[in-house]
């Protein structure tokens, strides 16, 4: 009889042996069935094994009135001994057809202790690697499906750690470690049959699940106390080491082997069993595919997690101010690095992790030569828009870390002459003239004319070893500093004037805003309120206020040429 012939509420079954069986279950005399079983020859039970099993499983699934539900404990036994004794391969073959009834927790545990008989009995023939490839997929599957809490990107404090302690969670840990547990069973049972290398399909499924379900959960330590979720995937680590000494001889950045590589390469114990023979360089080129891969769903806030602690581990082994030269800016991979580092730096909702990425940033940057440095912010600054402000603040405060630091070490003395020229012609820019929006650019601005008073500061008009005195304070004063003044009187004036328009309570203007409410769901849409509109125009004032009060500072550092 097929699968097909029976359904969820009756079972007719065609041979006497399960006919015998199902009539004591009818009479609920579940130990004389358990007796009965037992008491067949082997030969009779791998003869019946398909009829055997499927009158079974329909058993495993039958609910039962009573607290305990004793069709599904004789069935659990009755399978276990069936799959001691029968037919090895049409057992298999029934129990991969169940997927559409493997749902529950309980029965993906059975499972697994059922395959584990079965694999055991199957012929060591290359068939044996597809009947693992199958089961595997089979169990993968009903972790993948396992429900987790939702952590969204504004998570802070001990969010993370009532996540790492959800009892969903918790339960998943427990199904990986009977899945790990599985998988070393099998790795010890196949070391001594070498007839059939079942290593690369064990490896290959180790790898698969870190990626699948496991990639949602965090790895990182909390108040300094490991993770429970890295401690209940060391046996996987553990024993994917024992199946391959070099896991990064694994590694295809063509697949999806990124949550592998996180794991190998920032935590130290597994890092420390990794071979000598790889450069920090190597690791930085390998991993920046897989940065990618981690950083590129935004909303999936555990693969970003992966990738800024990541780029922060591979950046932070560089050897600062000689590992590179300027040559190496040529490379793509690398300004696909740098792309990466600004966007989980200022884009990345994700704020929680900005510390990292910011010191990965200052690592990679260190990690080349003065010359290197230096064009490596030259061809940041052209290619970064104004738009980018937060980003084009960061770079013109590495501009003056670098000023200062090429300036007191006379180290190389780059930062002079038309080298510093070219830097600060990226700086100092009016988009759209004196027509600028200045709150567009503002921090931008404020980091700028910071930067050129520190110049005049530290290099003073009787040194002027950079030049700016002689060759430089002019040309900055009418095509910066000049249009820069009078942009700010006309921003100023303008919000101005709209200040004492909202005072005066314009009530034409306050009806054309009624007439233009927007709707979202047919709801309106909340507005600032009038007094809150008001406090964004006088902080704005205040930003141009404290503009021309760095300018004031500037002009004395230039005694007044400014």
């Amino acid at each position: 009889m097929s699968t097909d012939d029976t359904d969820s509420t009756s079972f007719y079954p065609n041979t006497l042996i399960v006919k015998d069986i199902s009539t004591f279950i009818d009479n609920s005399e579940f130990e004389k069935a358990l007796n009965y079983l037992t008491s067949l020859t082997e030969q009779q039970i791998y003869d019946n094994t398909w009829d055997l099993c499927t009158y079974l499983f329909y058993l495993f699934e039958k609910p039962s009135e009573k607290l305990c539900n004793e069709y599904e404990l004789f069935s659990q036994d009755a399978l276990t001994y069936v799959a001691q004794h029968g037919n090895s391969r049409e057992m298999l073959i029934i129990m991969l057809e169940q997927c559409d009834k493997f749902i529950s927790d309980n029965s993906f545990l059975f499972h697994i202790k059922l395959f584990s008989f079965i694999i055991k009995r199957l012929p060591l023939k290359p068939s044996l690697i597809t009947s693992l490839r199958d089961i595997f997929s089979l169990l993968q599957c009903h972790l993948t499906t396992h429900e987790l809490p939702t952590i969204d990107n504004d998570f802070a404090g001990n969010d993370l750690l009532i996540f790492n302690h959800d009892h969903r969670v918790i339960h998943l840990h427990k199904l990986t470690q009977s899945y790990i547990d599985f998988f070393c069973e099998l790795r010890d049972y196949f070391s001594t049959r070498t007839s059939v290398d079942i290593y690369p399909i064990l490896t290959k499924s180790l790898i698969s699940l870190l990626q699948g379900p496991l990639s949602a959960l965090s790895y990182e330590p909390i108040n300094s106390q490991e993770s429970l979720s890295f401690t209940s995937i060391r046996p996987l680590l553990d024993c994917l080491f024992t199946l391959n000494p070099n896991p990064i001889s694994l590694i295809d950045n063509k697949e999806q082997h990124s949550v592998l590589i996180y794991l190998l390469l920032t935590k130290n114990d597994y890092f420390a069993r990794l071979p000598s023979v790889y450069s920090r360089v190597f690791y930085l080129f390998l991993s920046i595919p897989f940065i990618q891969q981690l950083s590129s769903d935004r909303d999936r806030v555990m693969l970003t997690e992966k990738a800024c602690v990541l780029v922060s581990n591979v950046c932070s082994h560089l050897t600062p101010y000689k590992e590179f030269d300027q040559t190496l800016l040529d490379n793509d991979q690398v300004h696909s690095l740098i792309d990466t580092l600004k966007m989980l730096m200022v884009q990345s909702p994700a704020r929680q992790y900005s510390p990292l990425t910011i010191g990965a940033y200052r690592s990679l940057f260190r990690a080349f030569n003065p010359l290197g440095r230096c064009n490596f912010l030259r061809q940041q600054l052209a290619k970064t828009s104004y738009k980018e402000d937060s980003y084009r603040t960061f770079l013109c405060t590495l501009v003056k870390d670098e000023f200062l630091y090429d300036y007191q070490k006379l180290s190389s003395e780059i930062y002079k002459g038309n080298t510093l020229f070219q830097l600060l012609d990226h700086l100092t820019y009016l988009p759209n003239g004196v027509e600028s929006d200045l709150l567009e650019i503002y921090d931008c601005l404020c980091s700028t004319l910071n930067l050129i008073r520190f110049i005049g500061l530290i290099d003073k008009r009787n040194i002027n070893r950079t030049l700016f005195w002689t060759e430089r304070l002019k040309i900055s004063n009418e095509k910066f500093i000049k249009p820069l003044r009078k942009s700010i009187d006309l921003a100023r004036a303008h919000y101005k004037l709209e200040i004492k328009n909202r005072l005066n309570g314009n009530n034409q203007q306050q009806q054309q805003q009624a007439d233009s409410e927007i709707l979202v769901d047919d709801k309106p849409l909340s507005m600032p309120s009038q007094e809150e509109q008001l406090e964004t125009l006088h902080k704005s004032v205040t930003k141009f206020d404290i503009l021309d009060c760095i300018l004031s500072s500037l002009s004395d550092t230039f005694n007044g040429e400014f």
